[in-house]
């Protein structure tokens, strides 16, 4: 029973990976590389390794790729179009590359042997991992937390940093091509001519616009 659930998990994930190369939509891509994880955590609970398989629900199939196709989704990326391939040696490197992962793969089969008699071990189980989490390696959790939190506040930070402007300032670009109905309040909306500035001091004049900064230096 368990060589048959091995085959049909193992084969999903070999499908779903495939798929993931030959899809062309990255939405598609993205879908596809859930049923790998899902297949890989199947794997994970037939080979009585329960926290793992939770972990690669719940990290990898859940928060990651719930990540992934959400930024996919963000961006509105549409199917890959088809150009033309620049380097062609990569190919026929590709081809090789795999074909021995895929004989490395058969001769570990071949040259490995299952035995039977070992005894049964809690490698790999909920309890002992929290066991060896807690105690063994108590020191090194709580440092890899403190860093995490670390660069949550340093990410926060920089994100939120700004300069201090005085009340009822403007900010006004630098070389940018302003409308000229922005220049001159009384030109009407529907004129398009645009006026060209190549320095924030030039906007600035153009719009009536007194440097702030330059006069508390003066």
């Amino acid at each position: 029973m368990l060589v048959i659930l091995f085959i049909i998990f193992g084969g999903l994930a070999i499908g779903c990976a495939l798929n993931v190369v030959a899809q062309r939509n990255p939405l598609y891509c993205a879908i596809s590389l859930i049923g790998v994880f899902l297949s890989l955590a199947c794997l994970y609970l037939m080979l009585a390794a329960p926290f793992i398989a939770a972990v690669q629900i719940i990290v990898y199939a859940g928060a990651i790729m719930v990540l992934v196709v959400f930024v996919i989704m963000l961006l509105n990326v549409e199917e890959e179009e088809k150009r033309k391939i620049r380097m062609g040696y990569l190919v026929p490197a590709a081809v090789v590359l795999a074909a021995a992962l895929i004989g490395e793969v058969f001769f570990v089969l071949w040259s490995v042997s299952p035995n039977p008699t070992l005894p049964a071990s809690d490698i790999g189980l909920t309890s002992s991992i929290g066991s060896a989490l807690f105690t063994t390696y108590l020191l090194p959790f709580e440092i890899t937390s403190i860093l995490l939190l670390m660069a949550i506040v340093g990410a926060m930070t920089l994100a939120r940093r700004t300069e201090s402007l005085p009340p009822g300032a403007r900010v006004v670009p630098g070389a940018q091509v302003l409308a000229l109905s922005d220049v001159d309040l009384s030109a009407s909306h529907e004129v398009q001519t645009a006026i060209e500035t190549d320095s924030t001091a030039e906007a600035g004049r153009l719009l009536g616009i007194v440097d702030h900064s330059k006069e508390d230096r003066d």
